[in-house]
């Protein structure tokens, strides 16, 4: 008698503990089953990460120990020509003329001349010069703008480009080891144009080497125009470059009426384009006139400008694919 009412009062008490259960689940819970629900959470969360993981490539996978953690690509760097451009407020409809002064850095009392000259000049310097990275810093201090005359091969087998020039016979690993030498001349520039190079910038393979090193740095071509049939400013826009183009050259008539001519040229091609570019040299009559002429763009409703504010760029849909 004693065994049967124990298992009864085994059964009452399982009957009243399942009745209370049933009643916490109801009325304090609210049907929820939360401890159930976390669990169904997590085993998804799980499976998701899984998932997430499996479908990143292997050597992502080996590194994510914490496969849930969203992993974002680093940020793309700041293009070179911007971070060294000289910043300028110029008032888009306002013509603006570009001064770009090159072969800098051999006469070095010359080149500071130019230096002294009302910025923003356009200074570019030969990467073969001495004690060049102390030179380029003052200009910069200066507050001009500051570009590498780059040596390319020229037509002329008679002209001496000077030792570290760019040749269309060079073997590419050369080229390309040459060129990275000169790029490395020294920092805070916003891109190069060609010294010389009226054989070079025609031969595409060549010119298509130099691109594809710009477009990695982040930098800006200006295509000297040395000679008329040059592929370099078509190649940069190719290679979606920044580019320009020079209009004039200052003193290709080395007198100082020449130079003064010159700069009457730029001033008509500004204000019927917008904006003109021209290249000149550290001579004793291009710096005489430099000195007199930029005082007078104010009263002509003209700016002077650096090289980075008029080159071209482009989208990606304006131009052809990469190649390299």
């Amino acid at each position: 008698m004693k065994q049967k009412h124990s298992s009864r009062n085994n059964l009452s008490f399982l009957v009243v503990g399942i009745i209370l259960m049933v009643l916490v689940d109801r009325f304090v819970f609210d049907g929820t089953r939360p401890y159930i629900e976390e669990a169904r959470r997590e085993a998804a969360q799980k499976q998701e990460q899984t998932i997430e993981l499996a479908s990143l490539p292997p050597e992502i996978r080996q590194k994510n120990k914490t496969p849930h953690r969203t992993i974002e690509p680093p940020p793309e760097p700041e293009a070179l020509w911007k971070k060294f451009a000289v910043q300028v407020d110029i008032p888009p409809d306002q013509p603006k003329v570009v001064i770009i002064i090159d072969d800098l850095g051999m006469d070095r009392r010359r080149s500071k001349e130019i230096m002294a000259l009302p910025p923003p000049v356009t200074l570019s310097f030969l990467p073969y010069a001495p004690k060049i990275k102390g030179l380029v810093e003052q200009g910069r201090k200066a507050g001009h703008e500051i570009m590498i005359h780059m040596p390319m091969e020229p037509m002329n087998p008679d002209l001496d480009p000077g030792p570290t020039v760019l040749r269309v016979d060079m073997p590419p690993s050369e080229f390309e080891d040459l060129l990275e030498q000169s790029l490395n001349a020294f920092e805070g520039y916003v891109g190069i144009n060609n010294h010389m190079g009226s054989r070079l910038t025609q031969d595409k393979e060549s010119m298509r080497i130099v691109m594809a090193h710009l477009y990695e740095r982040g930098l800006l071509f200006v295509d000297s125009r040395t000679i008329h049939t040059s592929l370099a400013d078509d190649i940069a826009a190719s290679y979606r470059v920044p580019h320009a183009v020079r209009d004039v050259f200052l003193d290709h008539d080395p007198s100082l009426e020449g130079v003064q001519k010159s700069l009457r040229k730029l001033e008509a091609i500004a204000k019927k384009s917008g904006y003109a570019i021209a290249i000149g040299h550290p001579k004793a009559n291009t710096i005489q006139a430099l000195q007199e002429w930029i005082p007078t763009l104010q009263d002509k409703g003209i700016a002077l400008a650096p090289i980075s504010s008029v080159v071209t760029t482009a989208t990606p849909e304006d131009t052809q694919a990469l190649q390299r």
